[in-house]
């Protein structure tokens, strides 16, 4: 690499999540194998060696994770992230712009990881090929970096567990049609291609078209995962990995709302099915991400991992915002038309994993070196049209469609052209020790050095906003199972950092430190015998520091002293108290306050925090008697509080709270699995949103499947 070899040497055991037929997570953990499939481990289990990329289960780890496990995707019938998301404790949804925003803990973050390495997109990726989905919770700077606040975050983060080849022949083929036109075709193919098994191939794929409860609006995807898996030797594995994205799709409606006649978006009395948009005027979402995987035994207690990662974006098309003006009775729409907007990047990760033992003190540590190179760039123009009605019909209708906007941008100048490169070089180590037997401590720290190579704008050919920065990240942890593998107390102080741009200050450049997150976090773990109950409970407290903010003396300058607190409680239990029923239950309270801010916002609580509460549950029963077991029917919900869209001295503007109910049954037998479930049972009208705009939620909707087992 430039400026000199960046070479890896980094403790890493990353386990790796094979998803079986029948969708739960099996696997024995050994350092000498990445994986045997020999027996059922818990989902809970998997999700705490993703998130400290260590073989610890759920019970040694002092870091909280919310886990929807394969058997959860399995019975839902679940076909997007986001409604397999409803199922994460302290998840909520936001902005749903180009792609779905989330807020967690109080902040808002994207799905962006896939297998523990960030995977950057810029739109979700289809759900065929997730085993399990893992919510993260806290900052993770250590073991995930800091990449930017589209990446990682102070609450938490997202992170898809993908399927891997299996050394068995198998074909999946499902096909699903539903309300509003839903239409959908999956593959899931596995063949071992040799007589060894040492060289095994993959391939998801799926096809879907959706239009809208709207009178306008429609996606088409199509997105194919091949991967393969060669064991080079005892000692030597390579993985390679593919997700190929073209989507076509029109932009949910986002409404810009500001102070004025109504308080909360069910006082505005907007049209709940009129779209402002025409089907002709799309975005194009393509994507080619490339994931290189080498696993190499050094010894009995030792083995290197190296993760590579090549990311290509590509978005060009039509970003449509609805600016609700005069009181909320007319709609400025406002076209943003991108040529296109260009997201790329490049990432070596080379770890060291140990199991090994110092006299009698057991250590299980991870040691690495990461680098990260980002680019994005972006052509585009923007302009307003008429104002139309908000409450009357739209005459404007008739020619608001692609021709007659390609036709008013040709006589625009390009608003932006321009693009900015960043270059992230990292160094970690992590262990947990046990100096006693039903005693774990973690020890961790990063340090990461961002170069930020500025951005370059093309219309000026200046390039501006250069700087470089350093971020010291520790992570401490501690867990004493009270009781031997079924009740741990925990306790831990994670850290996060996010990079600070310098401002503009009467033409000269003010640079800034990063910006911290520090959390403090204790609870309850609980894993009883026969998944009588697995439950976790935490209250954690989350400072920001170094927040940049203007100087209220001097509107012309710039402080970096502004405080923010997000604090709550979580409640998160499982349950299969007898043969054949499932329950699953969570519950979240978040208080968020921005401590040191502008004289509009000090002291309240920060937009984009997401509501204050929320809860999600799930019942799924399968009977026990011959007649009746190939059935099963499940029934789950989620209630999500008031969400605050502004909040200043002069006032507030929220989304309503609301209560969706979710509903499946299946039938399935060895060769099929046929499902009719309901999303949005009641049909219940609800607004949810971020960054200042709302939008109308999907309405209830019928899907029908079938899933053939070849």
């Amino acid at each position: 690499m430039k400026k000199g070899i960046f070479f890896v040497f980094a403790s890493a055991f990353s386990m790796q999540i094979y998803a079986q037929r029948n969708d739960s997570i099996n696997s024995k953990y050994t350092l000498m194998d990445e994986v045997i499939i020999e027996g059922v481990r818990k989902s809970k289990d998997a999700a705490s060696e993703l998130a400290s990329k260590l073989p610890i289960k759920n019970l040694e780890n002092p870091q909280v994770t919310a886990s929807v496990s394969p058997q959860l995707i399995k019975n839902r019938n679940f076909f997007t992230q986001d409604q397999m998301l409803q199922n994460a404790t302290g998840v909520a949804p936001s902005w749903a712009g180009i792609s779905p925003y989330y807020s967690i803990r109080g902040f808002r973050t994207r799905s962006s990881f896939r297998n523990g390495v960030n995977g950057y997109a810029a739109s979700d990726m289809d759900p065929v090929n997730i085993a399990q989905l893992e919510v993260i919770k806290g900052p993770s700077a250590v073991i995930f970096g800091g990449g930017g606040s589209t990446m990682i975050t102070f609450g938490g983060l997202i992170n898809r567990v993908t399927v891997k080849p299996q050394n068995a022949a198998f074909a999946d083929i499902s096909v699903l049609g539903g309300s509003y036109d839903l239409q959908r075709a999956a593959i899931d193919i596995n063949r071992p291609l040799d007589k060894e098994g040492k060289v095994l191939a993959r391939l998801t794929g799926a096809y879907t078209y959706k239009g809208s409860f709207q009178d306008q609006g429609f996606s088409k995807t199509f997105f194919l995962a091949p991967s393969i898996s060669y064991k080079l030797s005892d000692d030597v594995t390579i993985q390679l990995d593919a997700e190929i994205l073209n989507k076509t799709a029109t932009n949910n409606p986002l409404y810009q709302v500001t102070l004025g006649a109504a308080e909360s978006a069910d006082e505005l009395n907007l049209d709940y099915y009129r779209s402002f948009n025409d089907n002709s005027v799309t975005m194009n979402n393509k994507a080619v991400n490339i994931y290189g995987k080498i696993i190499y035994r050094l010894s009995e207690n030792w083995k290197s991992e190296t993760n590579l990662v090549l990311v290509n974006n590509k978005t060009p098309g039509d970003y449509i915002r609805l600016r609700l003006d005069d009181n909320s009775q007319n709609v400025t729409r406002r076209v943003y038309r991108m040529y296109p907007e260009n997201i790329t990047s490049r990432q070596v990760q080379q770890d060291f994993v140990g199991n090994f033992k110092i006299g009698s003190l057991k250590n299980r540590m991870i040691a690495g070196v990461e680098y990260y190179h980002y680019l994005y760039g972006i052509a585009s123009k923007s302009m307003n049209f008429a104002k139309v009605s908000a409450v009357a019909a739209d005459p404007q209708n008739a020619y608001f469609n692609n021709e007659y906007i390609t036709e008013q941008l040709a006589l625009k100048p390009y608003g932006e052209n321009y693009k900015a490169i960043q270059d992230h070089y990292s160094l970690y180590v992590s262990d947990v020790l046990n100096p006693l037997k039903n005693l774990s401590v973690m020890l961790s720290a990063r340090i990461n050095c961002i170069n930020n190579k500025g951005t370059e704008d093309l219309l000026t050919e200046t390039t501006s906003g250069d700087y470089s920065q350093t971020a010291i990240s520790p992570k401490l942890g501690i867990s004493y199972q009270i009781i031997a593998e079924r009740i741990a107390l925990f306790a831990n102080y994670m850290n996060g950092f996010q990079a600070q741009a310098p401002q503009s200050v009467n033409g000269q450049m003010t640079n800034f430190q990063p910006v911290y997150g520090n959390q403090w976090e204790s609870g309850v773990k609980v894993s009883l015998k026969k998944n009588l109950l697995d439950a976790v409970f935490s209250y954690y407290n989350i400072d920001v520091t170094n927040v940049v903010r203007q100087n209220p003396n001097d509107t012309a300058s710039y402080l970096q002293d502004g405080e923010q607190r997000s604090k709550g409680f979580e409640a998160d239990l499982e349950s299969s108290p007898m043969s054949g029923l499932f329950l699953h239950a969570g519950f979240a309270y978040n208080d968020s306050m921005l401590i040191v801010s502008d004289a509009l916002t000090q002291g309240l609580r920060p937009v984009d925090s997401g509501p204050k509460l929320s809860g999600i549950w799930y019942v799924n029963y399968t009977p026990q008697s011959k007649a009746l077991n190939s059935f099963s029917l499940g029934v789950g919900g989620s209630h999500y509080g008031k969400d605050l869209i502004i909040n200043n001295t002069n006032g507030s503007f929220y989304t309503n709270a609301y209560t969706l109910i979710n509903s499946v049954i299946s039938f399935e037998k060895i060769g099929y699995v046929f499902s009719l479930s309901a999303n949005n049972l009641l049909n219940e009208r609800y607004w949810y949103g971020g960054r200042g705009m709302i939008t109308p939620g999907t309405l209830r909707q019928v899907v029908l499947s079938l899933k053939l087992k070849l």
